[in-house]
């Protein structure tokens, strides 16, 4: 009788499909759909041995996948589970405090002036946090508009993560450190969470993998220094996976009622936490490898939903003055929007297959998300999850498998109707950056029982030594080369910042007047000029303000009316974005 928890031939047909699939639609983007379809008679014979070729290529493909699969799940290597490390307690102790200190200190580095610059949903919150009155008034409307005070916002955030924000400006002032504590408070707590999270998963020594491969990788790195409100839902996710796993294991409902409640927190502050909650109600069905009654599975899945509905529910129940849905965002591009404008129906086929390859293969196309032509993990992190999901698809019904399963499959879906536009998108579900690392915790894990039993020590330790390297790498990127990147000043919009903050250090010097439109938002420009984020004022100016006079304008703009030229406002790779001209006040 075939282990109902090792599928092995099922797992193997999901996995040719799935690489037949990816094959199937990349080369049909490359020979192009329109090519393949051409009623034209003269071009039979060529649409004929197109169709051959990629019928060939796909099935070719599909087969080799899938019988390296299924020979890979009947050899020793798939029975080998993953094993407690060999390695003494004191020095897996030693390891995860050392990895969870670096990876604090790493997230709080340069945080007083973090050198990218700001994002227009970012720093035009300042304004609506501080106009909260710290009172339950707040929530009469519980959600604002964002970017806030523009006629088109285009999606929405909760005023709990705006209470939170205006406890942070109120901490820290209207300072960088005081737009970005909490990237960083989210980014640090996360990794106490992840490592928790791996504790409850994975045998000995797993905590302390995933708490090395988290304290580097530059996809949770780039988020804990400027995420925002994306970093917050990771540990509300993490802690809400916890209780889950608590429930299904002792049987009580309150753990995953309290987990639903987590999950509802995270829906005010994020869209991407309705996914989480997806994969996670989901779980609460999952079956577990021990015998689990239906009854049970029933009452765990409508407590978690009751506590998720209870605390999400002022989201839609409180709307007082309210001029925009919640939804706003999700309902601004989908799938469907790309299908009507294409019209062609490759974007659900093109976005599925990219999400497959994804975390391995390709770049984000957003640079504020992350350095450009870089794949999400690398090599020496992306193989051990790679073996993490190979042993999810044999042996599903284990909970890490549910869980990385689950999750996979509700990103698929919710990328799917979001469409190819800014996919793959590492932002929305930075969620899964927790999850990842115990995913490679586990691969590592499972490699390292392959060695003979006197070499384990030396592999484990030959491993660690990667992680460590890789990490390292990641911390370098993500703190020093991505900052510094072209791109990366090009996404975050950072002429606006650059405006701002020469506006903001002439203001010392006399009146100052900006001229619109000089850079991508007005709104960025003169919220960073009012707080003077970052602007670097000189110390001891006592030149009166009632003496000079000066204007910001666009950098072809001609000097008038007694005006010279006092600066030429330039990014660091020479580019002119505005001058600053200036006169003496008329007298009095």
């Amino acid at each position: 009788m075939t282990d109902p928890g090792r599928p092995g031939s099922k797992a193997a047909v999901f996995v040719g499909a799935s690489v037949s699939f990816v094959v199937s639609v990349n080369l049909v983007r490359i020979i192009r759909p329109a090519l393949l379809l051409d009623p034209d008679p003269v071009w039979t014979l060529a649409r004929f041995l197109l169709w051959i070729a990629l019928l060939s290529a796909t099935a070719a493909a599909g087969a080799l996948a899938a019988a390296g699969f299924l020979m890979a799940s009947r050899s020793w290597l798939a029975k080998v589970e993953p094993r407690p490390l060999g390695l003494r307690r004191s020095t897996l102790v030693l390891l995860w405090a050392a990895a969870l200190s670096a990876g604090i200190f790493l997230r709080l580095v340069w945080i007083r002036s973090l050198p990218i610059p700001f994002l227009e949903d970012e720093v035009n919150l300042i304004g609506p946090a501080l106009a909260l009155t710290g009172q339950w008034r707040d929530f009469a409307d519980s959600i604002r508009p964002m970017p806030y005070g523009v006629p088109n916002p285009h999606e929405m955030i909760g005023v709990l993560y705006l209470r939170l924000f205006r406890e942070s400006l109120r901490l820290f002032g209207a300072t960088v450190l005081g737009v970005r504590f909490l990237s960083f408070a989210g980014g640090a707590l996360s990794l106490l969470t992840g490592t928790l999270l791996a504790r409850a998963l994975l045998p000995r020594g797993g905590a302390a993998l995933a708490a090395l491969v988290l304290a580097g990788l530059r996809w949770h790195l780039i988020l804990s220094r400027f995420g925002w409100h994306s970093i917050l839902v990771v540990p509300l996710v993490d802690l809400a996976t916890l209780l889950l796993i608590t429930a299904r294991r002792r049987g009580r409902s309150p753990a995953a009622a309290a987990a639903g409640a987590l999950l509802g927190i995270g829906a005010h502050f994020y869209l991407s936490a309705w996914i989480a909650t997806a994969a996670l109600v989901a779980f609460c069905l999952w079956p577990p490898s021990s015998r689990d009654e239906a009854g049970t599975r029933a009452r765990r899945l409508v407590s978690c939903a009751a506590g998720f509905l209870l605390t999400a529910a002022p989201l839609f129940l409180f709307r007082e003055g309210r001029t925009h849905g919640y939804f706003e965002r999700a309902s601004r591009h989908s799938v469907l929007a790309e299908l009507r404008y294409t019209k062609s129906l490759l974007p659900p086929f093109a976005v599925a297959a990219d999400s497959l390859v994804a975390p391995w293969m390709l770049p984000d196309p957003e640079a504020w998300h992350d350095l450009p032509g870089r794949s999400r993990l690398g090599w020496i992190v992306g193989i051990p999850v790679a073996v993490a999901f190979a042993r999810a698809l044999l042996f599903p019904r284990e909970e890490l498998s549910g869980l990385l399963l689950l999750h996979a499959g509700a990103a698929l879906a919710a990328t799917v109707a979001a469409g190819q536009a800014g996919h793959p998108n590492g932002f929305r579900f930075g969620y899964l950056t927790t999850l990842t690392a115990v995913a490679a915790g586990a691969g590592c894990l499972q490699l390292a029982g392959l060695p003979p039993p006197e070499g384990r020590r030396a592999f484990a330790l030959a491993m660690i030594g990667l992680l460590a390297a890789s990490g390292a790498v990641g911390a370098r990127d993500a703190i020093l080369r991505w900052p510094e990147h072209r791109a990366t000043f090009d996404s975050f919009s950072g002429e606006d910042t650059l405006v701002g903050r020469v506006a903001a250090r002439w203001e010392r010097y006399g009146a100052v007047r900006v001229a619109p439109r000089l850079g991508r938002s007005d709104a960025t420009i003169d919220t960073v000029r009012r707080y003077q984020l970052g602007a670097d004022l000189p110390v001891g100016v006592t030149t009166s303000r009632r003496t000079r006079v000066f204007r910001v304008a666009d950098h072809g703009a001609e000097p008038a009316n007694g005006e010279r030229v006092v600066e030429r406002v330039r990014d660091d790779w020479g580019r002119n974005w505005a001058l600053v001209l200036g006169r003496a006040a008329p007298s009095p």
